[in-house]
């Protein structure tokens, strides 16, 4: 009959601690985009700036795409440790504001009977940080232009989906463009760019 002698307490505390920093040590050798810190990293350092994200205002007939603007400003701002979200404006050292100025969805290819299989969500936006004590405009930009194409769909319900699925690649890849610009004016290390105008690093798309 075999035994199976039990490890002492010690090495069972030991173990988990063990095989979570071998865990640690996995993950690590994965890819890391250099501007991303981690997923819930709001206010790690005890020099984050505060900032105030406003809702955009919204000129467009496209009713709650000003909250997508947001959401995708918010969650990308907190994926760095030197952001962190003020809850008013009073609580801010700076305003993330901005205007969807319009939106136009063009054909872009057609099929038989010169009907739409292919069209565009353009999205026309302006957008400025401010600091709030002073009024300091630090970045600003009028009238950018971002895009995303999309299919038809078989019906309408299809189009109106994929016309929505669009415009949220619009706004998170406006967001996470606008929170490259602030990166790199705010938080970029040693040796890195910094203080990038917002002209050169928004793609007219």
């Amino acid at each position: 009959m075999t035994t199976t002698t039990p490890l002492p307490s010690s090495r069972r505390a030991i173990l988990p601690a063990l095989l979570l920093a071998l865990a640690m040590a996995l993950s690590a050798c994965g890819y890391s985009n250099p501007y991303v810190q981690s997923e819930d990293a709001e206010g790690v350092t005890p020099d984050a700036i505060p900032i105030f994200v406003d809702m955009w205002e919204n000129k467009t007939s496209e009713l709650g795409f000003q909250s997508e603007i947001k959401q995708s400003l918010v969650s990308w701002l907190k994926k760095s440790p030197h952001f962190s979200m003020a809850r008013t404006p009073e609580q801010a050292d700076y305003i993330l504001s901005g205007v969807i100025e319009s939106i136009h969805i063009p054909g872009l290819s057609y099929g038989k009977f010169d009907r739409a299989i292919e069209l565009r969500a353009e999205v026309i936006f302006s957008v400025e940080l401010k600091k709030r004590e002073t009024g300091q405009i630090i970045l600003k930009r009028k009238e950018a232009t971002w895009h995303e194409s999309f299919r038809t769909g078989g019906d309408a319900a299809a189009l109106e989906m994929n016309k929505r699925k669009a415009l949220q690649e619009v706004a998170d890849n406006i967001a996470e463009n606008i929170y490259v610009n602030l990166f790199n004016r705010f938080s970029a290390k040693k040796g890195a760019k910094a203080d990038i105008p917002v002209e050169n690093t928004i793609e007219d798309r």
